[in-house]
């Protein structure tokens, strides 16, 4: 088998963070989730750093990542050299570049982790175009969950089934809940990874918040 062949497998690479995650902790979860971007293992030593960069995987405006990247350096309001290694650094499609610490809410404000961010942002203004930390409260298990299931979506891919959805929706208007879309379908399973491809590529936008399930409303994005 040749690597020409769409079945060869290709390992997956080492993580790129600048520091080695221990999996062996009893203080927090550590381990490593497949970062598709660049087909290499990402590191996270949390469950709320896991949950995050499972939101990075499925969000559409992240072009990739780098998780624990290189440290910087810089000088605290006490004149000592200080380092700071960001939680995730996301690379925008739009070029920007984003620089994520990632707290549990009830560490945040004893962190001081947006005085550091605005030290660095000060001393280093070509390092990131912003700054921004994300704790629980932004890191909901809804938002995971809905994330998990638009890359299990995309590991089902079904263009004809895709096609045939955009067909219906072309003469389709309004708000429609999940589930009408679905039901269009006679396999419940394919309408259902379908539907989850077009919210993926931003045709179809959720107009309701929360867990997708059959009662979320969808409308049909606008073209650019």
């Amino acid at each position: 088998m040749s690597n020409e062949d769409s079945n060869y497998y290709i390992p997956a690479g080492p993580s790129w963070a600048s520091r080695t995650i221990t999996l062996k902790s009893s203080a927090s979860s550590r381990g490593f989730l497949l970062n598709h971007t660049c087909h290499r293992w990402a590191g996270y030593e949390s469950f709320l750093e896991r949950d995050f960069l499972t939101i990075l995987l499925a969000h559409p405006d992240a072009e990739r990542f780098q998780e624990q990247p290189e440290p910087v350096t810089y000088v605290d309001a006490d004149g000592k050299l200080r380092t700071h290694t960001f939680d995730v650094v996301v690379y925008l499609r739009n070029g920007r570049k984003v620089a994520y610490d990632i707290k549990p809410e009830k560490r945040r404000a004893r962190s001081q982790i947006k005085a550091i961010q605005r030290l660095i942002s000060k001393q280093h203004p070509n390092y990131a175009d912003k700054y921004v930390v994300r704790t629980d409260r932004q890191i909901s298990r809804d938002r995971v969950r809905n994330a998990e299931l638009i890359l299990r979506a995309r590991t089902l891919w079904d263009g004809e089934t895709i096609e045939e959805l955009r067909r219906h929706l072309a003469s389709m208007h309004g708000v429609f809940q999940f589930a009408s879309l679905v039901a269009l379908f006679n396999e419940e399973a394919v309408g259902f990874n379908a539907v989850l491809n077009l919210i993926d590529m931003q045709e179809l936008k959720p107009v309701t918040r929360g867990l997708f399930n059959d009662n979320t409303e969808l409308e049909i994005c606008k073209a650019a």
